[in-house]
């Protein structure tokens, strides 16, 4: 464990003194990562997804605000699917706009939740949400949602396919009610919203617990609540779509990751607990304590002997 814990603080040191230089870095993966995962969600125009446009538009988000990606991504999207068709392009850009007026104009950082739900929710699909309960909390539902119809829309884009390429003017003006009847009664979408959102609160409520290791706590119940949502939501509409061995194998990770993620946010030490009492005019209050663990710095001072201080010392 204090091996870890040098590693931690090691790490963390090294990332305060150089994150000036690595948060560039950071956010270019971050740009060229979610641009290329939306080339295998959308792909109807490969050119625009092209190592020379995506790399020189990944650099220049990368000393941008964060909320560019979010722009840029949904400039890339719409662009794409318009080689599929004007009317779904439409739509959704107006999804991408809704998003962005409605929640990530105000609160802009938290952009990357919404990118992240959408090209993670069949991979690792517990992982935002624990990550979020334990960092943002229940706010976090919205972008967590709207990914989640944002990866749901690419699916039933591609289904789409088919009907467009007859070309008929039937076809064409059925496009955005198939598209939109097809999406919002899509169970599958449907369950995932309502699981997303159940963990975030779960999780969220036993994290803010004042119970011991109340993170391992909410981390091991919202990685197992959500398998058995999901298990009993597959069986209650009854969709064999859905890969219940990725689900499970994709959700432990996520349970895996996410401890991780809270080593490095700090590990409490519950032998050391402290009570603290005091009071004001009109309250009295009790406090508890719980200090974060850490392996204390060892003061070391290396004397350097040379000929010369030798001399001085026989001198003497």
């Amino acid at each position: 464990m204090t091996n870890l814990l040098i590693i931690r603080d090691y790490l963390k040191a090294f990332f305060q003194r150089y994150e000036r230089f690595l948060t560039p870095v950071f956010k270019f993966f971050y740009a060229f990562i979610v641009l290329m995962i939306f080339k295998r969600l959308f792909g109807y125009n490969d050119d625009i997804y092209s190592l020379m446009i995506v790399i020189p538009v990944s650099l220049v988000c990368a000393f941008l605000p964060n909320g560019v990606v979010y722009i840029v991504a949904s400039a890339f999207a719409v662009y794409d699917i318009m080689s599929l068709s004007l009317q779904v392009s439409l739509v959704l850009a107006i999804l991408f706009l809704v998003i962005y007026l409605l929640y990530l104009r105000f609160i802009p950082g938290k952009s990357w939740i919404v990118m992240i739900s959408m090209i993670l929710t069949m991979k690792l699909p517990c992982l935002i949400p624990l990550v979020a309960a334990m960092f943002i909390g229940p706010v976090a539902i919205i972008p967590c949602v709207c990914g989640v119809i944002l990866y749901y829309f690419s699916i039933h884009a591609r289904q789409l396919e088919p009907l467009i390429n007859a070309s008929t003017d039937d076809v064409s003006d059925s496009q955005i009610p198939y598209l939109m009847d097809t999406l919002f009664k899509d169970k599958e979408m449907l369950l995932f919203i309502v699981i997303i959102a159940v963990i975030i609160m779960f999780t969220y409520l036993i994290y803010r617990s004042s119970l011991r290791y109340a993170w391992f706590s909410a981390i091991v119940a919202g990685t197992a609540l959500m398998i058995f949502m999901m298990l009993a939501g597959t069986m209650m509409i009854e969709d064999d779509e859905i890969e219940l061995a990725t689900i499970l194998i994709g959700s432990l990770l996520s349970g895996v990751i996410a401890f991780v993620v809270q080593f490095f946010k700090g590990v409490l030490d519950y032998g050391r607990i402290e009570i603290v009492q005091f009071e004001d005019d009109d309250y009295y209050y009790y406090v508890k304590a719980i200090p974060k663990i850490y392996v204390a710095e060892r003061d070391v001072n290396v004397q350097t002997i040379t000929e010369s201080t030798k001399k001085v010392g026989d001198d003497e």
